[in-house]
């Protein structure tokens, strides 16, 4: 690990390019619960800290003088750290009380803050450290590998367990369950559950509702090895399969989901494989009589929001969305067949992507009446409602950008 810690600092110093400024990277404090209960939110390192020191230490930092390299400053550790929390000595960088008089010897020098407390807005060595950061290298692929094996064993889990009566809360408990027998470290974000309705809630909060027939499951799940987080949706079938209608939108999904990750090449920007969900999607729902008009138009208008209104991924990796955001030489982030994807760069050879394209029948979305008046011409209302299918259906992997072609990491999870 020395030396590739060591290659991603040569790295991130390259492409910061300063010469007589001071950079310091915040791991960031531990966050206690309200009420005082002695208790604190589990601790993670910003992951700028952590990518550079494959360290998750509380309150340390990172400086960077281009003049001497790399000083890492810890906190010291106290007998009762010792006895509360099993904290022991690094044996390693400088006692965080040094950093006040390190910084003194360099007064006068314009000082830039990264990571925890710092990332509220985006300076041009924010930007550079992301582009840094974003190909992964062998050390990370490897926890990702890991993470995927575990998030296999929880979709496994789930498969073995359906059942009419099973509750969404129930199906969390078993799936994060394997995850943690099969090495995960953790739940790379909150396990999502749906069951019918509640599976075009986006970030559906498992609870006790229970799995009914017909109904479809969505489950939006990653384990988490070591900072690094797989990010996995598989749309199942509930008790006695899929219905026709189901097998048609699914089927119309997986064609779509397949042909996206296989998008995922070098020099492609990140806007067209979202047009290509947007437009596959649009496409199939037309076939299906429930949009009018080309798939190009229900684009331009924004029409295909109703059914897809969200981005088509992210990049992953050191946290669920690592990473991610504008490319080279942008501004904010732009808006594309009706959404904003969290992404806005070009794809490059290392770049690891979730590919999530979804189709949902929300009420909220169809059933208003502004909505009805304004895509009176893309939509064709009865037949959509012929067709309202209670929640929604996403299909997610996690895909590695090569120069070959692209390498789905969780083909391994059954569909």
């Amino acid at each position: 690990m020395e030396s590739i810690i060591e290659t991603r600092r040569v790295r991130t110093a390259a492409t910061w390019g300063i010469h007589d400024e001071i950079v310091l990277i915040h791991a960031g404090g531990q966050l206690g619960r309200p009420g005082g209960q002695d208790q604190c939110y589990p601790y993670r390192a910003h992951p700028h800290f952590r990518w550079l020191t494959e360290l998750s230490v509380r309150d340390a930092v990172l400086a960077f003088d281009p003049s001497e390299g790399w000083t890492e400053f810890f906190p010291t550790i106290t007998p009762m750290d010792t006895v509360w929390e099993g904290l022991l000595p690094l044996n390693r960088g400088r006692a965080l009380s040094e950093l006040p008089a390190w910084l003194e010897k360099r007064q006068g020098k314009a000082i830039t803050h990264l990571g925890a407390g710092h990332d509220q807005t985006m300076s041009p060595l924010e930007q550079r450290l992301l582009e840094a950061r974003r190909p992964k290298d062998e050390a990370e692929l490897l926890l990702m590998h890991k993470a995927v094996t575990a998030t296999a064993a929880g979709f496994a889990a789930a498969r073995d367990i359906l059942r009419e009566g099973l509750t969404e809360r129930e199906l969390q408990i078993e799936i994060e369950t394997a995850f943690a027998r099969n090495g995960a470290t953790g739940v790379a974000y909150d396990t999502i559950v749906g069951f019918g309705p509640t599976s075009a809630i986006f970030h559906a909060e498992p609870g006790s509702r229970a799995l009914k027939p017909g109904e479809q499951v969505l489950i939006d799940a990653g384990a988490e090895v070591e900072g690094y987080c797989a990010d996995v949706t598989r749309t199942l079938p509930g008790p006695g399969g899929f219905t026709s209608q189901q097998a048609e939108l699914y089927a119309l999904l997986d064609s779509v989901e397949r042909a996206c990750c296989d998008a995922c090449r070098p020099g492609v920007e990140w806007h067209e494989i979202h047009r290509m969900a947007a437009r596959g999607i649009a496409a199939g729902l037309g076939e299906l009589g429930i949009l009018r008009g080309s798939p190009d138009e229900a684009l331009e208008t924004e029409a295909i929001a109703l059914f897809f209104p969200h981005g088509v991924g992210h990049l992953v990796g050191l946290g669920v969305r690592d990473a991610s955001g504008v490319g080279p030489g942008r501004g904010e982030k732009r808006r594309c067949c009706g959404v904003t994807p969290r992404c806005d760069l070009v794809l490059e050879p290392g770049f690891l992507v979730t590919v999530e394209p979804g189709i949902y029948f929300i009420p909220t979305l169809l059933n208003d009446p502004v909505n009805r008046e304004k895509f009176a011409a893309q939509v064709n209302w009865p037949t959509l409602d012929k067709w309202l299918i209670p929640g929604g259906f996403r299909i997610e992997d996690d895909i590695l950008v090569s120069d070959i072609e692209p390498i789905n990491l969780t083909a391994e999870i059954p569909r």
